[in-house]
């Protein structure tokens, strides 16, 4: 009787472990405010959230995992499993190997951040100014996208720029020190960096552009594995974007 029902707890481990390996993978990194992994594992944040509503209606089972963004890249180009990673821009190369959602949100139009007693960017400053001068370092993250159109002016104005693979947190802290003199970011995650206790005494101020680009289009970017169906649960039920 015993060895019944040890087999028997062996056997709902495994159904259970199964049912766990077959979840929806949906890939993270800590980016307040977009998302936020909480004490109890949960992910909650402003796209995170959006998508936890919507998996819950759609009935789909699914998991948080905590990836950096360029791993995600990785893993979902090689195709191994069905997974999505969280807030992705759109773009032709990653089409190439992967499938997107519908948006699931739109940024506010991109802002600048550097020192707050920096003339150079009093008033409302034009990026193509920006980039044109040659007195100023923007500082970019290695592998991240600014939108199609402000990816495309780096390209083809090329400012005087330094790339850095560390988290936005630690890159601010380089404009402060007067290492580089700008980052570009979303005003959403810019407000809340800026307004926690680290960066009080930091000297950094937002600056609004002149005529910005229109803020970029979020989505889940999914493995090719990821099957058409799940793709379409998924979308019936984003809420639509105003």
């Amino acid at each position: 009787m015993i060895r019944g029902l040890l087999a028997l707890l062996v056997c709902f481990a495994a159904l259970a472990g199964s049912a766990a390996a077959d979840d929806l993978v949906l890939y993270f990194h800590q980016r307040p405010p977009y998302s936020a992994k909480q004490a109890d594992g949960g992910v909650k944040g402003i796209t995170a959230d959006i998508v936890n509503q919507a998996m819950s209606k759609a009935g789909i089972a699914y998991r948080w995992e905590e990836l950096p963004s360029a791993r995600q890249m990785e893993v979902l180009k090689r195709n191994e499993s069905q997974a999505c990673g969280l807030g992705w821009f759109k773009r032709p190369e990653r089409e190439a190997f992967a499938k997107f959602t519908a948006a699931i949100y739109r940024d506010l139009p991109t802002i600048v951040v550097a020192r707050a007693n920096d003339q150079r960017f009093a008033g409302t400053p034009g990026i193509d100014a920006l980039f044109a001068d040659k007195s100023l370092t923007l500082l970019t993250k290695t592998g991240y996208s600014y939108g199609a159109e402000i990816d495309k002016k780096i390209a083809d104005q090329k400012p005087k720029s330094r790339a850095d693979a560390s988290d936005n947190r630690i890159m601010l802290g380089m404009v402060s020190r007067e290492r580089v003199d700008y980052m570009i970011m979303a005003e959403e995650e810019a407000k809340d960096l800026l307004s926690q206790s680290d960066f009080a005494d930091a000297g950094l101020a937002i600056f609004h552009l002149a005529n910005p680009p229109a803020g970029e289009f979020r989505y889940l970017m999914c493995a090719k594995s990821v099957p058409d169906e799940l793709i379409a649960r998924i979308n019936q039920a984003i809420p639509p974007l105003p």
